[in-house]
């Protein structure tokens, strides 16, 4: 498994050439894309577009540092927009992504159901997914905590409906800890034999009289008075470890994505706590495993 760092956080005030640095910095270099993260376009629906954007630019400025691109990822204005104008806007918005991934060597273009009915992300993604085999490349959908990729079932019901070995899950378990799924064993074991990419951070319920350091982010799902705190990956709900273990047990060969939910002011702080404990980590269970032999 590889290490690496979402640039979606970095993306409204740091340069890609400038993230890439931070993320050297670091001893990580696989970084994963967002449109902001690429120069070009000049509305908004423009610039959520990769058909808008510098592709080759940036994919020449991260061969020369001799960085990764871990995935790509869809935002959701596209996707949203489909419920208004059809399918169609949907799956040529995909499209245009899975050529970018191409363009920059990235294995994954990674989506989101947006809170538009499944039946209709199934519409967008089927011919996205086939279009997406042709190019080798995977779409996966990441699930998020209040619409109905919020629940492993959930996922589950999309992934068997689209029923494409080009389209998989992005596991996040700190946003099935929001959507008051239990992130592992249960959700994992429900999607395991469909997980293409996986997501970390840190997250606990909010508690600003015990802990008021934690970053508040939204309601936990099924309340309007109780919020997810973000927090280290360290001191967050999940157990980690055992979900790498897991992992490796499992022959989860993928990358590892960090992506804490902070501020930009705070980034570089978290970074310096969560890449060494996931390298921490991964290295122990593999000296584990050498030992065994």
């Amino acid at each position: 498994m590889q290490i690496a760092i979402s640039g979606q956080l970095l993306g409204s005030s740091h340069s890609l050439d400038r993230i890439l640095e931070v993320f050297r910095s670091l001893g990580v270099n696989a970084i994963e894309l967002w449109p902001h993260n690429l120069i070009g376009g000049e509305t908004p629906d423009e610039r959520a577009l990769y058909q808008n954007k510098d592709v080759a630019g940036a994919a020449r400025l991260i061969r020369d540092a001799g960085f990764t691109v871990s995935c790509i990822t869809q935002g959701s204005r596209p996707i949203q927009q489909a419920a208004i104008d059809g399918p169609v806007v949907g799956t040529v918005a995909l499209k245009g992504a899975i050529d970018a991934a191409v363009c920059l060597g990235a294995p994954l273009v990674n989506c989101y159901l947006s809170g538009i009915p499944s039946a209709l992300f199934v519409e967008i993604v089927r011919p996205a997914a086939a279009y997406a085999g042709e190019r080798g490349v995977t779409i996966v959908l990441e699930n998020e905590a209040h619409d109905d990729s919020g629940t492993a079932q959930g996922i589950r019901a999309i992934v068997d409906a689209i029923d494409s070995p080009y389209f998989g899950t992005l596991y996040d378990p700190c946003n099935f800890y929001q959507a008051n799924e239990e992130p592992y064993p249960y959700s994992y074991e429900v999607l395991k034999d469909s997980i293409r990419y996986v997501h970390l951070k840190g997250g606990c319920h909010y508690d600003p009289v015990h802990r008021s350091s934690d970053y508040r982010g939204g309601t936990l799902r099924g309340f309007d008075d109780r919020y997810i705190g973000y927090v280290a990956l360290p001191d967050g709900v999940v157990n980690i470890d055992g979900l790498l273990r897991r992992l490796v047990r499992d022959g989860y060969d993928g990358f590892l994505t960090l992506e804490p939910h902070v501020t930009r002011e705070t980034a570089l702080a978290f970074y310096e706590i969560e890449v060494p404990y996931l390298k921490g980590l991964l290295d122990h269970i593999a000296a584990e495993q050498a030992a065994r032999l």
